[in-house]
């Protein structure tokens, strides 16, 4: 009796494990402007831990410890979107009202893509010809209106910002006791001490791997930005921040950030082999950073399938948008 009754509950754990994992990413997508700031000032508590314990070294308690880093981070990071604003804004107005030159540039090419293009029309056509029946008219809703739009969303993102920089400095203040908190869950004691030791290694390894991967790819925008210059790529300033901050999103941002700098070494550039230069050279850095400068630090330990790692960017973005897409590997990890 028991065995048929085991092989029941074995045949129920794969349905009841999907209907968990359809509930929780159901919860997640629904509840998201609560997590976001959750797992975001989780995520930064564990990067800027390190330096709170630094300043508990020299004497300074953590509650002032942690309002000092949470002012310099955010002053730093104030002025860079400051001097960064002014030529990003121009660039993003720059590229669609200047797309003619690009068409210019690119009609050696358009040729073929007319053609690809015309033999797409004749296929629409031949699938869309008029069997008789009269089409249902469409159906029009409006939206909301715009002013109310945007009223809801600076709302949002007033909150979720203040209820992320409240977080945020809690976590710093008094995370480190979290993990004791946890451990006197439980009554064994030794089963206690090893749930203390594995979250503090966790949290170790994460902090690690949060600071290893921040200061390669500010080295990497740093790097960047020099090539940029050498290249004669106007405001390289702006391309370094955007290798850094593309970085962040494996295998999809560096693609991004290509594509970007070569519509822009399209209108600022003629010759062919200037147009190619400067993204060949961002390609070339990202490739020697993923392939060899990244394990060479990080090493072995956060070694993870590709595969997986883009799978798990997608389901996150989906879930949770860009926010999503830059928090998929550490939490991966």
């Amino acid at each position: 009796m028991s065995s048929s009754q085991d092989s029941g509950f074995n045949h129920l754990a794969i349905p009841l494990w999907g209907l968990f994992i359809i509930s929780l990413m159901s919860v997640l997508y629904l509840a998201k402007s609560v997590f976001i700031p959750v797992f975001l000032a989780t995520l930064m508590a564990l990067l800027l831990s390190p330096l709170v314990a630094l300043l508990r070294k020299f004497y300074i308690p953590r509650a002032l410890g942690s309002a000092i880093i949470l002012l310099v981070v955010s002053t730093l990071i104030g002025v860079l979107l400051n001097y960064l604003a002014v030529p990003a804004g121009v660039w993003l107005e720059r590229i669609p009202a200047e797309i003619h030159q690009i068409e210019k540039k690119l009609s050696p090419f358009r040729a073929s893509i007319e053609t690809v293009q015309q033999t797409a029309e004749t296929v629409e056509e031949m699938t869309s010809m008029d069997t008789g029946e009269e089409q249902a008219p469409d159906v029009v809703v409006k939206g909301p209106n715009i002013f109310y739009t945007l009223l809801d969303g600076t709302q949002a993102l007033l909150i979720n910002s203040l209820s992320f920089v409240v977080l945020l400095y809690f976590m710093l203040v008094s995370g480190h006791s979290l993990t004791k908190k946890v451990g006197l869950l439980f009554r064994d004691k030794g089963y206690r001490t090893n749930v203390v030791k594995v979250t503090n290694d966790v949290q170790h390894k994460i902090s690690r791997y949060l600071l290893l991967i921040t200061g390669i790819n500010i080295v990497l925008g740093a790097i960047v930005a020099i090539v940029m210059w050498l290249t004669g790529m106007p405001t390289p300033i702006v391309w370094g921040a955007s290798a850094a901050f593309f970085n962040f999103i494996p295998y999809v941002g560096p693609a991004i950030n290509i594509g970007i700098v070569t519509l822009v070494s399209l209108l600022t550039f003629d010759q062919l082999p200037q147009i190619l230069l400067p993204p060949a050279l961002l390609l070339a850095l990202n490739l020697l950073e993923g392939q060899f400068i990244q394990p060479l630090f990080i090493g072995r330990m956060f070694t993870i399938n590709p595969v997986i790692i883009f799978l798990f960017v997608l389901i996150w973005g989906w879930l949770w948008g860009m926010a999503g897409i830059f928090m998929a590997v550490p939490l991966l990890v």
